[in-house]
């Protein structure tokens, strides 16, 4: 603000001339430390893909041998299927396999935490369902009263359905792992909860 005099008519007038303030120059406050939070994206993809690749190695333990006979014969976990009678665990393993194919296809294509948890879960009761059925075939070899007729004479267990266990563990740990690093559980909940901190300021 700056005062002008001027003299009228043996008058001195003064003349008050408004000065805008300056412009702010401190920094504008940024937005709270607590309500950004940095999503480890690189964690997240690296848990689905850990998931994925159990999967695929549960998938080719198929048809790795999971049986093998005293003349030197392999039977894969396909074949077994043909000589003696899994109705009692197939359908639990083969739903299990379709639903954990969805599931971690979805966690690897989105950050979606629900799908990657529901996965985790699945794979968890797929693996207890395959524990059990591998015990039986187990206790179905080598003894006098099998619990499973039909198979050869002789028959033993070899290493397929333990590849088939590591791949349920990896599937069960990649998904738990891109579960906790994943952005959000459901994208229209993290919408509405973006909304309502964006109304709070």
């Amino acid at each position: 603000m700056s005062i002008t005099h001027a003299i009228h008519a043996g008058r001195v007038i003064t003349v008050t001339a408004y000065t805008p303030p300056s412009p702010h120059r401190s920094p504008l406050p940024t937005r709270a430390p607590s309500r950004t939070k940095v999503v480890p994206h690189v964690r997240n993809r690296v848990g689905a893909l850990i998931a994925v690749a159990g999967l695929a190695l549960a998938l080719v333990s198929l048809y790795l041998p999971w049986l093998s006979t005293d003349g030197g014969d392999q039977i894969t976990a396909l074949g077994i299927t043909e000589i003696i009678d899994v109705r009692s665990v197939a359908p639990v393993l083969f739903l299990g396999l379709v639903v954990l194919l969805l599931l971690v296809g979805v966690t690897a294509v989105t950050r979606l935490g629900a799908f990657a948890a529901a996965g985790a879960v699945v794979s968890l009761v797929v693996l207890a369902a395959h524990l059990a059925f591998v015990w039986t075939l187990m206790s179905s070899t080598g003894g006098d009263e099998p619990t499973l007729s039909g198979l050869p004479t002789g028959a033993s267990v070899t290493f397929g359905p333990w590849v088939a266990a590591l791949g349920f563990v990896l599937v069960a740990a990649g998904s738990a792992w891109a579960a906790r690093a994943a952005a959000y559980v459901f994208p229209d909940v993290e919408a509405h909860t973006a909304h309502g901190a964006h109304e709070d300021e």
